[in-house]
């Protein structure tokens, strides 16, 4: 008997760790939109998000655009409930709050925003905040989510906007 409860035991015990293993396991997907030329449309830009595997409020994003520039850095998703001070990376290189970005679907004044108005106005969205590997251009998005309860694995659309003022719009984000 008790070899047969050993043997028992040591199926039960990779499939509990498996199980445990894939609580804390990331998600990836992909934000594809077209990079906005002063012609008209230009080529379609792909961006590659991972979540953090402890916190899929946040994660990892990067991309590479037409000209070979490729850009990393960090997604949060804005969450009333959370510290301000987290989202400190998502400011480098742009005004805090990106109060000079026009919020086309927001009506109210662009304003340089406290924290309080900028969670008003962002929860349930992503905003990422992105660097060229020469250190030399930025690159900034946000995402409305499809689900906001579910995060950025349920989907979203938005858009992004280069240091240089170039746009990446009708972004589509989606999960692996």
């Amino acid at each position: 008997m008790k070899t047969l409860v050993s043997k028992a035991a040591r199926g039960v015990l990779p499939a509990l760790a498996v199980s445990m293993f894939c609580s804390a396991c990331s998600t990836t997907g992909t934000a594809v939109g077209r990079l906005e030329q002063p012609t008209g449309p230009g080529n379609a830009v792909t961006l590659v998000w991972k979540s953090d595997a402890a916190n899929p409020d946040r994660g990892t994003i990067s991309g590479t655009l037409p000209d070979g520039s490729h850009y990393a850095g960090r997604y949060f998703e804005v969450l009333k409930t959370a510290d301000a001070d987290i989202y400190g990376p998502a400011w480098v290189g742009w005004r805090p709050y990106w109060s000079g970005w026009r919020m086309g679907w927001y009506s109210g004044p662009v304003r340089d925003l406290d924290w309080p108005g900028f969670v008003t106005i962002y929860t349930g969205r992503v905003i990422a905040n992105m660097k060229s590997d020469d250190d030399q251009g930025r690159l900034r998005c946000r995402f409305r989510l499809d689900d906001p309860r579910a995060g950025l694995v349920h989907g979203g659309h938005g858009e992004c906007q280069l240091s240089n003022g170039q746009t990446i719009d009708h972004v589509i984000v989606a999960s692996n």
